[in-house]
């Protein structure tokens, strides 16, 4: 089946390591969520490498059914934290969305007392359908310095 739309999710550390998620449809939920198949890159890495993974990971999206019955969180069971403000305490989040229409959308997010991650819409980044070869990768690294734990 082709999708109108993929969206990852990223969260990156204090030393800028990625955990980056694809997402796919809950059966139950209605919603997209984090599929329970990370990917990983560990810093130092070039824009090159950042793009190679997102699109690792893109093409991952839907490619499962989640398991709405799991109440542990992907990044938790990764992480082997229990409990997700415990696990991302010191992560930044950041999201990559891309559709057929728009193209593709960084956007950052700051984190808000007892609301978690905030878009922060203001300043998504928005590249269009055909962006340059190292654009994603400078994108993702200015959300990740616009974003707040």
């Amino acid at each position: 089946m082709e999708y109108l739309y993929r969206y990852v999710t990223i969260y990156a550390d204090l030393n800028d390591n990625l955990i980056i998620f694809p997402t796919g449809n809950s059966p139950t939920r209605g919603t997209t969520v984090d599929l329970d198949i990370p990917v990983q890159l560990f810093n130092p890495y070039t824009d090159e490498e950042l793009e190679k993974v997102i699109f690792q990971a893109m093409d991952l999206c839907f490619s499962i059914i989640p398991d709405d019955n799991d109440k542990v969180t992907p990044i938790e069971k990764l992480l082997k934290i229990k409990g997700y403000a415990k696990t991302v305490k010191e992560r930044r989040f950041i999201s990559f969305f891309w559709n057929v229409d728009e193209g593709y959308r960084i956007t950052p997010t700051k984190k808000e007392s007892r609301q978690g991650y905030c878009s922060m819409v203001d300043k998504a980044i928005r590249l269009g359908l055909n962006p340059r070869e190292g654009e994603i990768a400078k994108a993702i690294r200015e959300a990740m310095k616009l974003s707040t734990l």
